[in-house]
């Protein structure tokens, strides 16, 4: 028995170790998700892509649509479409699967995974999906929607590292000490956290751009000959939301609590542990590396080229500006060139971004919803009929194993 596809029917639940993002699916896809939940008021259930308690993990679900969604229990008619990370095993499909027909009472369940939602959130079905979360980095290639999962990369490095580092910068600003001092704020992570994710403040700049940046106006003359110089060599095409910055200002004014903080350059290098991580003195390799360990792993290798040229950036950390600029600058400074360029040659990276078409969600501090987006566009899809996806009829049949042959 199939379910009837309205309006309002079906339910699309982006889980993330951060946030979670929910709402009600409908015919119109150019919308942001009517739902935000912080996980941190659910215990952070979700750490390193792992479910580490299914109990308040399934207190987040029934919040999410029972609450915030005012869907109702007794009587759901809502079939849930739930992205969840690539890593997840088996075991935890299934728990996932028992918990939505047995406790939640859905009628129908999809599981997706995120990396190849959010690449369909971007419109095409191959490339390269980099995912920088709350705290971990993931690199996953998908070619013709298969994930191939032996190419999969994940470094220990995310949003919560940023924030440390961040904060050790700041600590290292005496002026900013003081300040916190004089208004009786604590310069702690939260601090670092709101400063960064304040929009335009800090921006993922290239080394000559910093350096430019932190020179005094004495020095500039003196170093604008050998920047220039820098600058040819590392010029890079620039996307329309992720232009070079040009003159970034030394320190800039910044509200946090009702009082005013002057940050200063040094709040261009916040991310960098993401392409050094020794600078948290984590022992993996950077984005940049594992970037082009698992392009190099694709099979076949003709289709190396397109993942360069199809790279996506999702994640609660991928709206910085200048990270596009910066990962070109450092992966292009790995990439092999060769005289006589064959089939494998990679000639440009180019980053995918959601559709001019989705008017609302095209916006750039929008972009980490393309696997909200994506999944939107799928379940759209799958639940017109129940051959696509897991029904209460199959579970009742198979039990929670059954998840197995309905999903990607």
């Amino acid at each position: 028995m199939s379910i009837s596809l309205r309006e309002d029917n079906f339910v699309v639940i982006d889980v993330g170790s951060y946030q979670t993002k929910a709402g009600v699916g409908t015919h119109d896809t150019n919308k942001i998700p009517s739902t935000l939940v912080s996980m941190a008021e659910f215990n952070s259930p979700i750490k390193d892509n792992r479910i580490v308690s299914w109990d308040d993990f399934e207190a987040t679900l029934q919040h999410v649509l029972f609450k915030e969604l005012n869907i109702k229990k007794i009587r759901n008619e809502h079939p849930v479409l739930m992205s969840v990370p690539v890593h997840w095993t088996k075991q935890e499909h299934e728990r996932l699967t028992q918990i939505a027909f047995e406790n939640l009472n859905v009628p129908g369940l999809y599981i997706a995974p995120q990396p190849l939602l959010a690449l369909y959130g971007c419109g095409s079905v191959s490339g390269l999906v980099v995912d920088v979360g709350h705290s971990n980095t993931d690199v996953n290639v998908i070619v013709d929607s298969l994930i191939q999962t032996s190419c999969s990369e994940t470094i220990p490095i995310g949003g919560d590292h940023f924030n440390r580092y961040f904060l050790t910068l700041l600590k290292g600003d005496s002026g900013l000490v003081q300040q916190c001092e004089q208004a009786g704020v604590a310069l702690d992570e939260a601090f670092a956290q709101h400063i960064r994710e304040q929009p335009g403040v800090c921006h993922v700049a290239i080394n000559h751009e910093l350096q430019k940046t932190a020179a005094t106006e004495q020095d500039e003359s003196a170093v604008s000959s050998n920047m220039d110089e820098i600058a040819d060599k590392e010029a890079l095409p620039t996307d329309e939301d992720d232009e070079a910055p040009g003159d970034l200002p030394e320190t800039i004014d910044v509200e946090y609590r009702e009082h005013k903080f002057t940050i200063g350059a040094y709040r261009h290098r916040a991310y960098d542990p993401l392409f050094d991580p020794a600078l948290v003195g984590a022992d993996c390799l950077s984005l940049q590396e594992i970037m082009l360990m698992a392009a190099n792993r694709c099979e076949p290798p003709e289709f190396r080229p397109k993942l360069w040229e199809n790279v996506v950036l999702t994640g609660g950390c991928c709206l910085v500006q200048g990270l596009k600029r910066r990962v070109r600058s450092q992966v292009g400074a790995l990439l092999p060139v060769s005289e006589n360029p064959g089939d494998t040659q990679t000639t440009a990276i180019g980053f995918l971004r959601i559709p001019d078409y989705f008017s609302v969600l095209k916006k750039a501090n929008y972009q980490h919803y393309s696997t909200w987006l994506g999944g939107e566009i799928v379940a759209k899809l799958i639940f017109i009929d129940a051959k696509n996806y897991v029904s209460k009829v199959d579970y009742n049949e198979s039990g929670p194993s059954v998840c197995h042959t309905k999903s990607y």
